[in-house]
Order: structure tokens, then sequence, then C-alpha cells
């Protein structure tokens, strides 16, 4: 399956599209870094959502997975992948402009998706809104 206008390839790994060995799993220090480094070895169409946020909110796999979480944002901005409705979303909101170099149509959508969210129901929001106020 093919992932977005950049024809991101999800049947591949982040070690296969990146060029890069995410590391020994016997060598992980954390939770937090066992699993990213799994992640970058598992095809992006099988990645669990505890993966996905991390990987966000931890910078490591973009461009590639910006497009898998894209189109799922896309159509519902509060989409929730591990902590809360938002949460991918939020992370994306606070991450530094380099991370939009590859991608920069995403980024000309990102406040969009943010009005979006914000205007959902309260009860459906709270948390998205609570993490922007950090």
């Amino acid at each position: 399956m093919k992932l977005g206008p950049y024809n991101t390839d999800a049947s591949k790994t982040l070690e296969q599209l990146t060029g890069v060995d995410w590391g020994d799993l016997g060598s992980a220090s954390t939770h937090m870094v066992k699993t990213i480094i799994r992640a970058g070895k598992k095809p992006l169409d099988t990645l669990n959502g505890e993966e996905i946020w991390l990987l966000v909110s931890q910078q490591e796999g973009l461009p590639f997975i910006l497009d898998l979480v894209w189109p799922v944002i896309e159509r519902d901005p509060l989409s929730y992948f591990d902590k809360y409705e938002g949460d991918v979303l939020s992370s994306l909101l606070k991450a530094p402009e380099a991370i939009w170099a590859k991608r920069p149509e995403y980024r000309a959508e990102l406040e969009s998706l943010k009005q979006r969210a914000l205007n959902a129901p309260d009860s459906t929001n709270d948390m998205f809104r609570e993490t922007l106020a950090r």
C-alpha cells in the first residue's frame, strides 16, 4: 500500500526507508527506546498506536511517519493513537519547523487541522486543549 502524495511504501520498515540501522533491542536502556527500535524494524502498516505516537513525539522516522498519520488526522484531527484524542496532532503542533522540510504540504494544512480540533465539542477535545496550554 502506498501512502499519501509521496507514495511511501507502507509495507517497508523505517530501516528500509531511511537506510539506517535502528539498533539492537538488547542495547535499549528504556521501554521507550526499545519501542522505537522495534518500530523501526516493523513495516509501517503494522505499527501500533503506541509506536506511532512515540515516533511522532520523538520525531523519529519522519517524514515517512507523517505519510502514515496524515490521512488519519485529516479525516479526524482528534484521532487517538495512544494517549488521548489528538495526541499525534498535539505533538506535531509542538514540533520544530525542520520536520516539515520534506513535507511542506502537510505543514500548510496544520493550522486548519488545529482549528478543526479546537472546534470539536469540549467533551472530545479537553486533553488536546490542555496539552496546547503546556
